[in-house]
């Protein structure tokens, strides 16, 4: 049989035999702890669930990287860059490139009986994420692309199908309007219906066709209104950016194309997000603070209500590093099994949001329609290993206190 440790030997017998009061505040403790662990994990599960929605349902609307024809987004008439087959074999070659593919624009009104709103009708070919739009899909079909006939399918987002009561099958009519030319109408058919989650930003985006819009802005097959550039993740998008700038300096000719990221465009979006970061931060340090106080209470009861068994150990020879370890390993012992029992909590609440999604959130404010939530086992690991090592390393000042606890002085009148 291994023999344990006298400390601990100790510890165990104490959390045994605890008296009324240091059983009350031990539980107390351990409870903090608990649900101090919980909410720290919970919030930076939702931080790090909102970093991570908002990056892929951005990133599944607008792409990492945008290639435009210099000044297109202040000219209302719709400007085109000339097609570079040797530009996307180039890019194709950048280090953590993943999909270029081109796409053309026009803004117009789009409306289906006395119903009306502004959009914008975006044309896509083959090598769009689809994927994206297919896991988002409430209702129908992706619009038919790339077909040897052209098709007017178009794919509308579910805020937008509701606002013009239109479903999948019915027929919409979009209203163009540009400097030099008349007033133009084109309909199109409904094939299907999104949702992203991101209502305020998916209102005014239709899919078809690339042909679709080329034909509606007088353009050839190979004139466009840029080019959409995926990462393989947003941590190398900046990198991705500036080789692809530069290589849109060179291949833009005459022609003087505009490199953007999504940082670039929605920068009050990213700021917001950071902001998280520091709400993260203080609701941990706040935690930690609440779990410390309660567990340095806890351990001062145990300690004055063992006075005389402290004195009686140091009169038997035991040295007070010795004496300070057994109330160590006690709050040790509380701290451990707080911090499972948070864990668990947490778990359990960041399942059920994540499978059920039952705690919503108003698009108009936060522009998601559900609380998200995110695992990453580095955040979680570092987090579970700094939680005790911090407490046990700051409960060393209530546990001083037992080296000025004098053997002459308990024992005096026993």
């Amino acid at each position: 049989m291994t023999k344990q440790p006298t400390e601990l030997f100790l510890a165990r017998r104490i959390a045994r035999q605890k008296g009324e009061r240091s059983g009350a505040m031990t539980g107390i403790a351990r409870a903090s702890v608990a649900i101090c662990v919980a909410v720290m994990v919970v919030a930076l599960s939702v931080v790090f669930g909102f970093k991570e929605a908002m990056h892929h349902e951005l990133t599944g609307l607008e792409a990492h990287i945008s290639v435009e024809p210099a000044g297109s987004y202040y000219d209302l008439k719709a400007k085109s860059l000339t097609r570079s087959e040797e530009f996307e074999q180039r890019v194709a070659t950048l280090p953590h490139f993943e999909s270029i593919t081109p796409f053309a624009t026009h803004s117009g009104i789009v409306r289906s009986g006395g119903a009306m709103q502004g959009a914008m009708l975006r044309g896509v070919t083959e090598g769009y994420d689809s994927l994206y739009f297919a896991s988002r899909l409430t209702a129908g079909t992706l619009p038919r692309i790339a077909t040897p006939d052209r098709k007017k399918d178009i794919l509308l987002s579910a805020t937008l199908a509701r606002q013009l009561d239109v479903e999948v099958g019915d027929k919409v009519e979009y209203v163009f309007t540009s400097p030099e030319s008349p007033i133009r109408r084109d309909s199109y058919k409904v094939c299907g219906i999104y949702s992203t989650g991101l209502a305020t930003m998916e209102q005014g985006l239709t899919l078809t066709d690339l042909r679709n819009v080329q034909r509606l802005n007088g353009w050839n097959a190979e004139q466009c209104s840029g080019y959409m550039v995926m990462a393989d993740g947003m941590e190398q998008m900046e990198e991705l950016t500036g080789a692809v700038r530069a290589e849109a300096f060179m291949a833009g000719g005459n022609e003087l194309w505009r490199t953007t990221n999504i940082r670039n465009n929605y920068p009050q979006l990213f700021d917001w997000l950071s902001t998280h970061d520091i709400n993260a931060t203080v609701i941990i340090a706040i935690m930690m603070v609440v779990a410390l106080l309660n567990m340095m209470t806890a351990l001062l009861i145990i300690i004055f209500e063992r006075v005389r068994m402290i004195g009686t150990l140091k009169a038997l020879g035991m040295r007070n590093r010795s004496v300070q370890r057994v109330f160590l390993w006690c709050g040790a012992r509380v701290i451990l099994v707080g911090q499972l029992v948070g864990n668990l909590i947490a778990g359990g609440l960041i399942l059920l949001q994540r499978y059920t999604g039952v705690i919503k959130l108003d698009p108009e404010a936060y522009l998601l329609d559900r609380v998200p939530v995110a695992i990453d086992w580095g955040w979680w690991l570092v987090l579970n290993i700094a939680i005790p090592m911090v407490l046990s390393l700051l409960l060393m000042v209530p546990v001083a206190i037992t080296s000025r606890i004098r053997p002459d002085q308990t024992l005096k009148y026993q």
